[in-house]
C-alpha cells in the first residue's frame, strides 16, 4: 500500500520504518515542524511537508494520522475531503467518531506498547487493536496490520478506550512507582539495581496471576511494618501514595 503520515513523533517513525520494511511505500510525511518531517521522510525516502490542504495531491491507498491525542480534531478539520482513500489515527484513547464525521473509509490502528523513536521496535510481538467504519475498510485495515504484528485484535471504540485506561495502571502507575522508589534509595545512597531481580519477578508472577501473585504487609495487614515505612518515607506525597495503595490492597485482601 501507499502510505501518506501525518506526524513525525516517536509512533510516526516508528511505524513508519515497521510499514517501509514490509514493503509498503510511503510517500509523504507531515509535519508543523518542517526540519522534523525532512529528517523522518529521508529515512522513509518519501517526499514531505506542511501543508496539509495538498495532502491529497499524492496518489496515497492510506493516510495515517500519527499526533498527539489534542492534536487529532485539529489535523482531521485541515484535511482535505477524501474520495475512497482510508483515514486512520493511532490513538488509544480518541473515538473512532472523530474521523467517520468526515471521511467515507476510515479506522484506527493502536498499539499497546509504550512506543520511543531511540527504541525500536519489533511489532510481530506487540498487541495492534483496530477499528474500521465499514467492513471492507476492516479487511484491508487487517491486513495492512497482520503485515507488521501477528497480534491483531478487532475491537470497538469503548473497549480500546478500557484498555488504554487499564494501560495507565500496568505502565505509568508503575513505572513513576519504580521512579520514586530509585529517588528514596538515591537520598539514602543505595543502588536501584538492588530491586532489578524482584522487578522482573514481580512482573513474571503478575503476568501469571496478579491477584495471587500479592504479597507484601498490607496484604496481611501488618500494621506494625506499614507504620514504620511510613516514618521512613520523606515526605507527604510518598506517604499519601503508600497509604492509599496499601488501603486498596488490604481491603481487596481482608473482605
Amino acid at each position: 500500500m501507499k502510505i501518506a503520515i501525518i506526524g513525525s513523533g516517536n509512533v510516526a517513525t516508528q511505524l513508519g520504518h515497521a510499514f517501509k520494511n514490509c514493503g509498503h511505500r510511503i510517500v509523504f510525511v507531515y509535519s508543523r515542524n518542517l526540519y522534523h518531517a525532512k529528517k523522518l521522510a529521508k529515512s522513509l525516502k518519501s517526499e514531505c511537508g506542511r501543508n496539509l490542504k495538498n495532502i491529497s495531491d499524492y496518489s496515497t491507498d492510506v493516510f495515517l494520522i500519527a499526533v498527539k491525542d489534542d492534536a487529532i480534531t485539529e489535523v482531521v478539520k485541515k484535511m482535505p475531503g477524501l474520495n475512497n482513500e482510508i483515514v486512520l489515527h493511532t490513538s488509544g484513547a480518541t473515538d473512532i467518531s472523530v474521523l467517520t464525521k468526515k471521511f467515507r473509509n476510515c479506522g484506527v490502528m493502536w498499539q499497546i506498547q509504550t512506543i520511543q523513536q531511540q527504541n525500536k521496535k519489533d511489532f510481530k510481538n506487540i498487541p495492534l487493536v483496530i477499528e474500521a467504519n465499514n467492513s471492507t475498510t476492516e479487511r484491508k485495515l487487517k491486513e495492512l496490520a497482520n503485515d507488521i504484528s501477528g497480534n491483531v485484535h478487532a475491537l470497538t471504540s469503548n473497549q480500546r478506550q478500557i484498555l488504554h485506561a487499564g494501560a495507565v495502571f500496568v505502565n505509568n502507575f508503575p513505572n513513576h512507582l519504580f521512579y520514586l522508589a530509585e529517588k528514596l534509595l538515591k537520598k539514602h545512597k543505595l543502588d536501584f539495581k538492588l530491586y532489578h531481580a524482584l522487578i522482573l519477578s514481580t512482573i513474571e508472577s503478575a503476568m501469571q496471576n496478579p491477584k495471587a501473585a500479592q504479597t507484601g504487609p498490607a496484604k496481611r495487614n501488618d500494621v506494625k511494618t506499614m507504620n514504620a515505612h511510613l516514618k521512613l518515607l520523606p515526605d507527604k506525597n510518598y506517604k499519601a501514595i503508600y497509604k492509599l495503595l496499601s488501603k486498596s490492597i488490604t481491603d481487596l485482601y481482608n473482605e
